[in-house]
């Protein structure tokens, strides 16, 4: 099994209401209702880049790390996304 694990950040949208959150590392940036929809959201687009990359045997960023990314955005929530491939 190959695991992906990438800090991503969470940013309310003020104007809206919901949240954006954005994986910078991989260009990954989705929304939800909701933290649970946005992160759901999050963590689908990961699965599918790493299934398609892992398919089509592509290479994929390494993530950064979750210090570098915190201390970049402060004033954010940063998280970390996780996906597993089944071999």
């Amino acid at each position: 099994m190959k695991s992906f694990l990438y800090p991503a950040v969470l940013y309310k949208d003020k104007d809206n209401g919901g949240y954006t959150i954005a994986l910078h590392d991989l260009g990954i940036v989705t929304e939800g209702k909701t933290v649970e929809d946005a992160f759901k959201s999050a963590q689908e687009y990961l699965w599918a880049l790493v299934a398609c990359a892992e398919k089509f045997d592509c290479l994929i960023d390494a993530p950064s790390t979750f210090e570098k990314v915190a201390k970049e955005n402060k004033g954010n929530l940063v998280i970390l996304v996780y996906a597993a491939l089944v071999d």
